[in-house]
């Protein structure tokens, strides 16, 4: 569907206030999945948001070459006077590319929020009203908890958010007890969100305004983009909200990232080599360094000894790294070659080391 039908659709399904004007959500999917009725599961938890009076979503599902046919999974589905989507096929360029297209394609259509969702994940009933009801009060960017199989709070794991965000309680402002839920002021979560990755993909609503001029990078195709992504926004001028209601369900469909964990994965190199890369980029920006210098080179110094011993260790095993990794990484780091047979060695000798990888 092209963006003049999908704004033409939007204004024909709005529910319109009194003044003929209504608010529109931009739901963005990233489809690449192997197995069917992951995609379905996703848009049912869309279809039954309760969405706050006159709202309309719709919901942009860009399919990356996958496997899987959309059209398959939303087959079916019932319809709603207030929710649309559409389909967009691309030739595979990762999920940072795909999201991009559907930043592109919410701007055309002229949304007022743009929300994330990642195909093998869920949206609780109230997550956009939440959502929308603390944008409201001033912010740009919203983040709320969630939870993942069996580990609970994903929250309760990060240093910065832990314990009902004690931490952070002295620089924000409550906006609600029941969560809690904190709004804080521009660049207040600069250093936390360098430091530490605060938000998944799925729990975050923004403003669309917010997005303007701002693009996942597509260099960091297999990890890295959308933690980025947020640290870019983190520290300009935008509002932050953090939300302890866990109201996103974060599954494991095809997950590329935590597919690649495992030493014995060649996939794990390629993971910490955009890991580098993204630590790289953050050195070449001065906000950021300005915000978190010593963090940003502690984790450039970690990423890059992991990914020169997990290198080096393939090369010993008869594998052959992806070299384009190493290309992109050189741009930033001409030395990369010369210093991952010394992180080799080092993580040799401390292999403890491993685990802050």
């Amino acid at each position: 569907m092209p963006p003049s039908a999908i704004l033409k659709t939007l204004n024909s399904n709005s529910a319109q206030d009194s003044l003929g004007y209504a608010r529109t959500v931009a739901v963005i999917i990233p489809f690449y999945q192997k197995k069917s009725s992951i995609l379905k599961r996703a848009m049912i938890s869309v279809l039954a948001q309760r969405l706050p009076v006159n709202t309309n979503l719709h919901v942009f599902i860009i399919d990356d070459s996958s496997p899987v046919s959309a059209e398959h999974d939303l087959a079916n589905l019932p319809l709603q006077d207030n929710i649309s989507w559409s389909v967009h096929h691309q030739p595979n360029a990762g999920p940072g590319a795909a999201r991009n297209r559907g930043l592109d394609l919410a701007d055309t259509a002229a949304v007022d929020f743009v929300a994330f969702l990642d195909s093998d994940d869920e949206w609780l009933p109230q997550h956009l009203h939440d959502a929308i009801d603390a944008l409201d009060q001033g912010y740009g960017f919203y983040f709320c908890d969630h939870t993942r199989n069996e580990h609970g709070s994903g929250h309760a794991v990060i240093d910065a958010l832990k314990e009902k965000g004690t931490r952070l309680r002295q620089k924000a402002k409550v906006l609600s007890e029941q969560g809690p839920v904190f709004g804080f002021s521009p660049k207040a979560l600069s250093a936390e969100m360098i430091t530490e990755y605060l938000c998944q993909t799925s729990c975050i609503v923004m403003r669309a305004e917010v997005s303007k001029g701002h693009r996942f990078d597509s260099d960091l195709r297999v990890a890295g983009e959308d933690h980025l992504y947020w640290i870019t926004l983190a520290i300009h001028d935008v509002p932050m909200v953090a939300s302890w209601r866990s109201n996103v369900i974060c599954g494991e469909g095809l997950n590329i990232y935590f597919s690649a964990f495992d030493w014995s994965n060649p996939a794990s190199i390629d993971r910490l080599g955009h890991l580098l890369l993204m630590s790289e980029k953050l050195k070449a920006m001065p906000e950021a360094v300005g915000a978190a210098k010593e963090a940003i080179e502690a984790n450039c110094i970690r990423k890059r000894r992991g990914y020169g011993f997990l290198f080096t260790r393939a090369l010993l095993k008869g594998w052959r790294p992806n070299l384009t990794t190493l290309k992109k990484i050189q741009r930033y780091d001409p030395l990369i070659s010369l210093r991952i047979p010394f992180s080799f060695f080092i993580v040799l000798l401390n292999r403890r080391k491993s685990r802050d990888w």
